[in-house]
């Protein structure tokens, strides 16, 4: 039987960060978030980007809940000490989240 509270949902968005991390941060962060770290099984991609001048994670994660799929980021990011200003999806996002219904 489907248990339809269960439902993964890819999520795209993108977390503002107040600062962009340092080179020892970004190093921990990719080694968490990337292939055999011990970033959640549902992050497929986190990359932190510099794009007109805001320090940001571009994150694609498969969830339940659009609350779950932040959840497997966030703690990652705070750990390291980076503040979160906002949280923004796009359209792209927007399409998986209507694609995935």
């Amino acid at each position: 039987m489907i248990d339809l509270q269960r439902i993964m949902r890819a999520y795209a968005f993108h977390v503002i960060l107040a600062t962009a991390p340092d080179l020892d941060a970004i190093d921990r962060l990719y080694g968490y978030f990337g292939a055999g770290g011990a970033a959640p099984e549902g992050v497929q991609d986190v990359t932190l980007v510099v794009s007109d001048g805001r320090a940001l994670a571009d994150c694609s994660v498969e969830a339940d809940s659009f609350d779950a799929a932040l959840g497997m980021v966030l703690p990652a990011l705070r750990k390291e000490g980076l503040r979160v200003v906002r949280v923004e999806m796009d359209e792209d996002g927007l399409a998986l989240l209507e694609h995935a219904a």
